[in-house]
């Protein structure tokens, strides 16, 4: 029997409550909620009682077995099995090499000599068993302040648990962010911006994450390939996904060096009735008006007919790839700009010709390999690699995933990726990102409004005389942008006044 890790990668968010919730394992679900019977639940809320700390989202991790090693199902694992699982978590943010921009192509980061008191390294803790707990992952920073005063702090980046069937789940920080005394946060000296501020911390980390598999009387096996996760900043619009995700962008990598086919054909329900989504709901973060077209509502899209071919060009051209001109990409003209991959765009071609099938809607139900993979990557943010929201720019480098491709990244041989890789060149740290990007950017992540197009989201920090210092201290008191029950309407929910 062949055993793997599900999701490959997986995304923990960071927040300062110690409940939590799971990040998507359903494509089109959302978060969930875990219950302790196992069954799982939208999420509601997404704060404490107080609306003044965000709960944390949890990465969860499953072992799926083959006996072919092409066709994945659940393992089921006899009487006396045990899994033990081990993860690594690094942040090496504030000891890497920076320039004053981010990169604008695949850059592997490289540690700063003497910078090395300031990588935060979590360590490898393991876990095993149902409804266990780890002690925190716990990294420690050490570097000077502007007189060259000792500065030191322990940073939390993590925890482990399992659930009560023994899935490994993975929690991040608390978003805590740091410096010696007297290092102002956008500091205006040359090279210092959203992307360059020395010797800051923050907690958001990744690494590898492995599972050892013993059954009595047999060898331990080692799960293929093992698995990665990230710790990312809040998704503060959770129902509201970006119009280019992860998954997207590792599919087009999968199809331009993996020998992963182009379409050939479409279907409405899982290739675009989920773009004409994605479309429509940016209304409730940004402000362009072409969201809320009424075209995008018309039923007649589903609808292969001649007749309606010119409404899906229309809606093709004039609304689908309307965020390839208004959303930004990279501010430098030699970065990437914003564009929808070209499985997609053949995808949507397909859609025009009228060469599509119409499968079911809404989202499967059950856990499945595929599903748990496609989930986890499209609730990120697969755009604006500058530098990144969940993962940096480095995911664009083809040299980092197995071949076989299956959305997982290699962890030995050439190519391979080292614990805190992946969040090195982001933001440092990710508050800075958050005030900066403001417009056009990433709002389905960081919205631009509060589903009122009169309400900016970020109303009460941008005024203040140290904003940037205020969004450290005050991130958790942010609303989120969450749909109204029973309806297709989205609201800011669970804000804290006054900032």
């Amino acid at each position: 029997m062949r055993y793997k890790i599900f999701p490959p990668i997986g995304v923990a968010r960071v927040g300062g409550d110690a409940d939590f919730f799971l990040g998507p394992e359903i494509p089109g679900a959302g978060p969930q909620e875990l219950a302790a019977d196992g069954t799982l639940s939208p999420v509601r809320r997404f704060k404490n009682a107080n609306r003044r700390s965000i709960r944390k989202q949890g990465a969860r991790f499953h072992v799926f077995q083959s006996e072919d090693g092409n066709s994945w199902v659940p393992a089921v694992l006899p009487p006396g099995a045990r899994v033990t699982w081990s993860v690594t978590l690094l942040n090496k943010k504030a000891a890497t090499q920076r320039s004053g921009t981010p990169p604008v192509g695949p850059s592997r980061p490289q540690i700063v000599a003497g910078n090395e008191g300031m990588i935060l390294n979590g360590g490898t803790k393991t876990i095993s068993g149902p409804d266990a707990a780890t002690e925190k992952f716990i990294g420690h920073f050490t570097t000077t302040g502007a007189q060259g005063q000792a500065f030191e702090a322990d940073v939390e980046l993590g925890q482990l648990r399992t659930d009560g069937a023994g899935r490994l789940i993975v929690l991040g920080g608390k978003g805590t962010a740091g410096a010696p005394p007297g290092s102002l946060l956008g500091d205006p000296r040359p090279q210092n911006n959203f992307y360059r501020n020395p010797k800051w911390f923050d907690d958001v980390a990744d690494g590898p994450v492995k599972a050892t598999i013993e059954i009595p009387g047999e060898e331990p096996v080692e799960a293929e390939g093992g698995a990665w996760v990230g710790v990312a900043p809040p998704d503060y619009a959770p129902g509201i996904t970006g119009v280019v995700t992860l998954f997207d962008v590792l599919t087009q990598i999968a199809i331009e060096h993996f020998r992963h086919p182009m379409p050939s054909s479409a279907d409405f329900q899982r290739d675009i009735a989920p773009l004409l989504e994605r479309i429509r709901r940016l209304r409730w973060v940004h402000t362009a008006t072409g969201w809320s077209d009424p075209r995008l509502d018309d039923p007649n899209l589903a609808n292969p007919a001649g007749q309606h071919r010119a409404l899906r060009e229309a809606v093709r051209d004039d609304l689908i790839l309307l965020p390839e001109a208004v959303l930004l990409g990279h501010i430098l003209t030699s970065g990437p700009p914003f564009e929808l991959r070209e499985f997609q765009h053949r995808l949507l071609d397909l859609w025009v010709e009228g060469t599509f099938t119409n499968g079911p809607a809404g989202p499967a139900s059950g856990l499945t390999a595929d599903g748990l993979t496609r989930a986890a990557l499209e609730g990120t943010v697969g755009q604006g690699f500058c530098p990144g929201i969940e993962m940096g720019i480095l995911v664009l480098d083809r040299t980092l995933y197995a071949d076989p491709f299956d959305y997982r990244f290699k962890q030995t041989g050439a190519g391979s990726l080292s614990a805190g890789d992946l969040t090195a060149l982001m933001a440092q740290p990710w508050q800075a990102d958050f005030l900066e990007c403001a417009v056009e950017w990433w709002p389905t992540q960081r919205p631009d409004i509060a589903a009122d197009p009169g309400d900016i989201w970020a109303r009460g920090i941008e005024d203040q005389p140290q904003p940037h210092e205020v969004l450290v201290a005050k991130f958790e008191r942010l609303g989120f942008i969450t749909q109204v029950a029973g309806a297709a309407s989205f609201e800011e929910t669970e804000r804290a006044n006054p900032f």
